[in-house]
């Protein structure tokens, strides 16, 4: 089975060998983009106390109800950067919230992505005229298969404006990010004691994982949401299309850090050869650019998206599509 170690192989399957994964009974890996959506927005009432469960985790409040909008956010003018989330939720308070889940890490700084979600995502929902105590609260809520920040241990974050001494602003604006490569083995009689969005973190860190079956099935008895998650991801992993999307996303991380790799290793060479410490930037600069321009290439021809490779790549949207005109 591919299981999380399938991009440190040193010969990545054929679609058909991947795919065949789902007449053995393996799960999809939540972590994936495609699945993670599926698992949250799948037109069933197990999917939806799923989301019900981790939204109510997440913002450590009671959620009864739930209804997911459109995901793709309106541009206010003319040059204004796209944005879509990978889910968009409203509460029946006129809370807003948008899910993400980042699979794999990228080069810019993902904090400052999310200050900027979490800021349209307000601006989005405030309507024109409105007064200021309409202004509705609004949460970024990340999940993180990487270490985001190094300086803490916590798998979970809660980011909000505060002053200097702790006083919040109007705590309308609110980032929680959950690191799950910072998660802790537990034991089964630990479990019980977790706070909720731990034990989410641990079912979405290792629900696929067929040598993480027992503590799985141990940790979704303690909560009914969990139990749903884990019958929803049974379901959709029979779902040809879903595996076809996994193996695709993998094949564009795989390409991806092959490409980078390559890409700084010219870079360095060619600084080292020009004797400048000018050309080693400059040149890795240039190297990186090309190799993500050929994988893009390679990428959008197998029928990924732009979006896609837009996220995955760093690349514009813009420039992708002239790429392919």
């Amino acid at each position: 089975k591919c299981y999380n170690k399938i991009m440190d192989k040193k010969e990545f399957p054929t679609e058909e060998e991947y795919v065949a994964q789902m007449n053995t009974g393996a799960l999809l890996n939540p972590r994936v983009d495609s699945t993670f959506k599926a698992l949250f927005t799948s037109p069933t009432k197990e999917s939806k106390s799923a989301l019900i469960s981790f939204l109510s985790a997440a913002i450590e409040k009671e959620v009864t109800n739930v209804q997911i909008r459109q995901n793709d956010v309106p541009k206010q003018y003319d040059g204004e950067r796209n944005i879509s989330y990978d889910i968009m939720c409203e509460l029946s308070d006129k809370t807003y919230l948008e899910v993400e889940m980042q699979s794999f890490n990228q080069e810019y700084d993902y904090g400052k992505r999310a200050e900027y979600q979490v800021a349209r995502l307000e601006n989005t929902y405030l309507p024109k005229g409105a007064t200021w105590d309409k202004a509705p609260k609004v949460y970024q809520i990340t999940v993180l298969n990487f270490v985001y920040d190094r300086m803490d241990e916590s798998p979970i974050g809660r980011y909000a404006m505060r002053k200097a001494n702790g006083h919040t602003l109007a705590n309308n604006l609110n980032v929680i990010f959950l690191e799950l490569k910072k998660l802790k083995e537990c034991k089964k009689e630990e479990l019980k004691n977790l706070e909720p969005l731990y034990k989410w973190g641990l079912f979405l860190k290792d629900a696929d994982n067929p040598t993480k079956t027992e503590m799985i099935e141990s940790l979704v008895k303690e909560e009914k949401g969990l139990m749903n998650a884990k019958k929803t991801l049974s379901s959709i992993s029979t779902n040809r299309d879903l595996w076809i999307q996994q193996y695709r996303q993998e094949i564009f991380e795989r390409d991806r850090l092959s490409g980078l790799q390559a890409a700084e290793m010219k870079g360095r060479m060619q600084g080292i050869s020009e004797g400048r410490m000018q050309g080693i930037s400059e040149g890795r600069m240039q190297g990186i650019t090309q190799g993500k321009t050929e994988m893009a290439k390679r990428l959008l021809s197998m029928g990924l998206s732009v979006e896609m490779v837009a996220q995955g790549s760093g690349l514009s949207v813009e420039f992708l599509r002239n790429l392919i005109k």
